[in-house]
């Protein structure tokens, strides 16, 4: 493997630093998920669930939580109402199973994560 020069790892480094201060003043769904490890490994989930185009439930959900951090149901449910409350996801009928329910992100969600994307495919050129 072959390191990056200081300045190239300075410029990213600085980069990443000024955009966490400007999603640290907004309100969005970047900020809400990305504020600890818990919600951030729930963000990535959902979404890589999206991207696949695979269901994801709250069941779902918990079990592949919990292969990668330590979170109570409780916790997990409070990162989900909190995101639903936001607008940031939504709960729809499964059609598979109709006890269960699939996490569906917003669109706004969909678009701050993209654009973020962006950001990073554009920071690392």
């Amino acid at each position: 493997m072959i390191l990056v020069s200081d300045s190239y790892a300075s410029n990213i480094c600085f980069k990443l630093l000024e955009d966490t201060l400007k999603i640290f003043k907004a309100d969005n769904s970047l900020k809400f998920f990305r504020k600890d490890f818990a919600s951030r490994t729930v963000w990535f989930l959902i979404l890589k669930a999206h991207f696949e185009k695979k269901d994801i439930t709250i069941e779902i959900l918990a079990r592949s939580v919990a292969e990668v951090s330590i979170i109570s149901k409780p916790t997990l449910r409070q990162i989900v109402d909190n995101a639903m409350h936001k607008g940031f996801i939504k709960l729809v009928d499964s059609k598979k199973d109709h006890r269960s329910m699939n996490i569906v992100l917003e669109e706004v969600t969909i678009t701050e994560f993209k654009q973020w994307c962006s950001f990073i495919r554009d920071m690392c050129k």
